[in-house]
């Protein structure tokens, strides 16, 4: 009996689990890409999916670049650069990516000056992505 108790638990939990890493069109989930209040701006968490819906998942430094591009194009349609980033978050599948993802995520910071930053590794991250990063982003004056 406790025996298959535990297999119904872990075929439920089976289900779920692929149920949620089905593929969704971006618009239909209840979250905005951006958010802006007053001058600062929010950015969702960004996987390593180019516009055009492709994975990049060759490698770290890969998926790291991709992720970033898609940051920085949000930043951008918003008016905002890395330069105005000022709060990171960055989650990582294993945190034995730790020094692949910063050597890449480093290299968007061409002024030196970095946002404080949070790193989190053992996140079990949407279709098996091995980065996803968010940012705040703020100015002081806004055109």
């Amino acid at each position: 009996m406790r025996n298959s108790l535990l297999t119904i638990c872990v075929g439920l939990f089976a289900v779920t689990a692929l149920s949620a890493q089905e593929a969704v069109a971006i618009k239909t989930l209840p979250f905005s890409a951006t958010r802006k209040a007053g001058n600062t701006l929010y950015v969702s968490g960004q996987v390593a999916r180019t516009p055009d819906g492709a994975d990049v998942k060759e490698s770290v430094d890969a998926e790291t670049r991709q992720v970033m591009e898609n940051l920085g194009k949000h930043l951008e349609a918003n008016g905002y650069t890395f330069d105005d980033v000022v709060s990171a978050t960055v989650y990582l599948h294993t945190i034995e990516d730790y020094h692949e993802m910063n050597k890449a995520y480093a290299s968007f910071y061409k002024n030196g000056i970095f946002p404080s930053r949070a790193c989190v590794g053992g996140a079990q991250i949407v279709f098996d992505f091995r980065v996803e990063i968010s940012v705040i982003a703020y100015k002081d004056d806004m055109d």
